[in-house]
């Protein structure tokens, strides 16, 4: 009987052995995740919004795509657009932002960073967990593009300064001064 608890002893240390002779080299296996809160990525560091304040003032008439108008009904047009501005593109396609709204919404959380406690929380409970896949507002960015591009003009810029200053190509601030005319008139 005894030979037997031998043998049974010196096979648990030949598989001890095996087992850590197979996992040489690799990492530890980390602890579950059940108790970690999730991470939060951290804002990019945008000082201000420019996209929003202009949605908010000379902007207000240039439409909103359906997703961003819902959310506008919520918390306001110019916090709409901040999340949009404000958001991360995600995978390999840059016009896509996704954004996930918790249930129980804390000071902490990007979204409160950018849009402000009270909107957050009315957003929350509207959405909540949901996640939006928000859109660019190509219009609205045409429309803020073309009327920076009149105000420069209309200052006396050159096409290449207008260029320059926007950090766009001639052919593109000259478009955008063709289209100027569009917009103005849609524009408050």
């Amino acid at each position: 009987m005894s030979e037997h608890h031998d043998l049974e002893a010196e096979n648990r240390q030949l598989r001890k052995l095996l087992k850590s002779a197979q996992s040489a080299g690799r990492a530890k296996p980390q602890p579950s995740a059940r108790n970690v809160p999730a991470l939060q990525l951290e804002l990019p560091k945008v000082l201000r919004y420019p996209l929003a304040d202009f949605a908010a003032t000379r902007g207000r008439k240039v439409p909103l795509p359906e997703t961003v108008a819902e959310i506008a009904e919520v918390i306001g047009r110019e916090n709409a657009v901040r999340l949009v501005e404000g958001t991360r593109a995600t995978g390999s396609r840059k016009w896509r932002r996704h954004l996930y709204v918790p249930g129980e919404m804390h000071e902490e959380h990007r979204i409160t960073k950018m849009v402000g406690l009270e909107a957050a929380v009315r957003l929350s409970h509207s959405h909540t967990n949901c996640i939006i896949e928000l859109p660019s507002c190509f219009a609205l960015r045409k429309a803020y593009m073309a009327d920076h591009a009149l105000r420069l003009s209309d200052a006396g810029a050159t096409l290449s300064e207008i260029a320059s200053e926007m950090g766009v190509e001639q052919k593109t601030a000259k478009s955008l001064l063709a289209g100027a005319d569009y917009w103005s008139v849609r524009l408050c």
